[in-house]
């Protein structure tokens, strides 16, 4: 049994050996190098959370420079995957599609990405509905339409991947925004800030929109009339994570807690979109494992650059992205033990 024991020692120390060594090794092929991170619009919350992880990184690794530039979800894999940046912030679910080529949102496959770390952050879909309506999960308010209704709604504009996959929850519901019209229905498409305008003054009775939490907008709207959130089933969250890649139950993030806003007490489930790190197929593997060890082991810097990022876990972070790690990324990830 002592000898077990020793032979178990040992075989602990050769491990924790190599694990060091393994380090050392990618730190040391690392050559000084300036990478592009492209980001979200100027000013924004991507922009200015990859600008404070960008610095964070080259004081940790000085031979690592990262210039953040402009970009948004559904550019970002395109400009990585065709060579015209290094790294991109990723919705996933976007980055799913873009790399099985998902149309209409994307016409080909863009096979050249990579992800280091999901579920970085995660924002609800918000389905806002006037409580006269007398609604309170989506199923209700698709039954009015199928029932010929004329219902009021603000929608995203075209153009914008929130309104692919809000059209796609209708037609799962056996509805479509055409046939709100053919009701003799409104479908009024507005940028988010004039939505509330819209249903303060009774033009809409509900807005679909994909915020952050707390939404300014939601709050606003809650506010100048009594509302509600309509929640999506079990079912329809199970169907939409394992075909576009929206989170799953199993995550804690597929809801808007109770208390965001006012007169809404209880927890709303519904779709929420989440953040990943993608890098290009072309980053160096040492690079890559450096940028992914450099994330995981400083969180408390992430949240202090944007409170969205609490939901951040690294435990957590390898299996919840939605296109394949980058080797580098992988490694990181085995020589800690969260991925095999």
């Amino acid at each position: 049994m002592e000898n077990h024991k020793k032979a178990v020692m040992t075989l602990l120390l050769l491990c924790a050996a190599f694990g060091i060594a393994f380090g050392q090794q990618a730190s040391a092929d690392i050559k000084p190098a300036t990478y592009t991170w492209v980001a979200g619009g100027m000013g924004g919350g991507w922009y200015t959370v990859a600008g404070g992880f960008a610095s964070l990184v080259n004081q940790k690794e000085p031979r690592i420079t990262i210039k953040v530039i402009p970009g948004g979800g559904l550019s970002n894999p395109i400009s990585l995957s065709q060579g015209d940046s290094d790294m991109a912030w990723g919705v996933a679910w976007l980055d799913k599609a873009a790399y099985n080529g998902t149309a209409p949102l994307f016409k080909q496959a863009y096979k050249n990405i990579a992800s280091i770390a999901g579920n970085m952050a995660a924002d609800p879909y918000h389905f806002l509905a006037a409580k006269d309506q007398n609604v309170s999960t989506f199923e209700e308010f698709a039954k009015k339409i199928k029932n010929g209704e004329r219902v009021k709604v603000a929608a995203p504009m075209t153009g914008t991947s929130e309104l692919v996959l809000i059209s796609n929850l209708l037609e799962y519901y056996g509805v479509s925004f055409d046939m709100i019209k053919k009701n003799g229905g409104t479908v009024i498409q507005a940028i988010y800030g004039d939505m509330t305008g819209l249903f303060k003054d009774r033009h809409v009775d509900y807005a679909l929109t994909c915020v952050g939490l707390p939404a300014a907008i939601i709050t606003e709207m809650s506010i100048s009339r009594p509302s509600t959130l309509l929640s999506l089933s079990d079912a329809c969250i199970d169907h939409f994570a394992e075909s576009t890649g929206v989170v799953t139950r199993a995550s804690g993030l597929a809801k808007i807690p109770g208390g965001t806003y006012q007169g809404i007490p209880n927890d709303v489930q519904t779709f929420a979109q989440s953040t990943e790190i993608l890098v290009s197929t072309k980053m160096p593997e040492a690079v890559a494992y450096a940028i992914t060890k450099i994330l995981n082991e400083n969180k408390a810097y992430l949240v202090q650059l944007g409170q969205g990022y609490k939901v951040f876990d690294p435990l957590k972070a390898a299996s919840t992205v939605q296109v394949p790690l980058h080797p580098g990324a992988s490694r990181y990830y085995k020589e800690v033990g969260t991925i095999k």
